[in-house]
């Protein structure tokens, strides 16, 4: 297996990785509202008004699990179909995710040491945000600006990760510290945003270098 068979592997898998935590809280959660689960002021707003919460959870699982499937080359190449119709879906997921999780943040009654104001100003940004990078994904599809169009779903589908990310930097977090609170709470979830983007951006810059040296060659 060459380096780069192992890096169009490796990729969608580590994606699929860090999605699985969520996912697996997801899936946690739906059977909670589909059984008897005593309701607890932790989920009575997801008892009250349900509609969002399973929108959210399965449009951003499947974003998740379809968007990283997106970064395989080889698929890409093999499966030229299935990368179309998986990008569609996850399209279409993606701004339902974004918009159901804007509705979450404005609309449910979130309990102030699950989110301070900071937090929720971050969390209408970021749902924002992934709208118009998806919007302007497809814009760029249409126009058949196919690098333009992989930089802003790249962006888009990192602002989708944020729970993902948040995992891993606030799981150091609470084993040398403990569990984080108020302000500490509202930094440590915002910066996995500012990481996925960070990491974004790299990887757009250096796909962006990689063609221009190809251009060169072909010079």
């Amino acid at each position: 297996m060459t380096n780069a068979t192992r890096l169009d592997l490796g990729i969608p898998l580590a994606l699929l990785v860090i999605s699985a935590i969520p996912i697996a809280a997801g899936i946690a959660r739906l059977a909670g509202l589909a059984s008897n689960t005593e309701i607890n002021g932790d989920s009575a707003r997801f008892f009250a008004v349900p509609g969002p919460v399973i929108l959210h959870i399965m449009s951003a699982s499947l974003f998740s699990v379809l968007g990283a499937l997106q970064f395989s080359i080889g698929l890409r190449q093999r499966s030229p179909r299935f990368h179309k119709a998986a990008g569609h879906i996850a399209v279409q997921c993606g701004v339902i995710a974004a918009l159901s999780g804007l509705w979450m943040t404005a609309m449910y009654p979130i309990p102030p040491e699950l989110q301070g104001d900071m937090l929720y100003g971050v969390r209408l940004l970021v749902g924002t945000a992934m709208v118009v990078s998806i919007a302007l994904a497809v814009l760029a599809a249409m126009r058949r600006d196919i690098a333009t169009h992989r930089a802003w779903m790249i962006r888009g589908y990192a602002l989708g990760q944020g729970a993902g990310m948040q995992v891993i930097v606030l799981l150091p977090w609470m084993l040398v510290i403990g569990v984080p609170s108020g302000l500490q709470r509202d930094v440590l979830m915002s910066l996995a945003w500012l990481v996925n983007l960070s990491i974004a951006e790299w990887v757009i810059h250096k796909q962006l270098r990689r063609n221009f040296s190809y251009c060169k060659v072909g010079l």
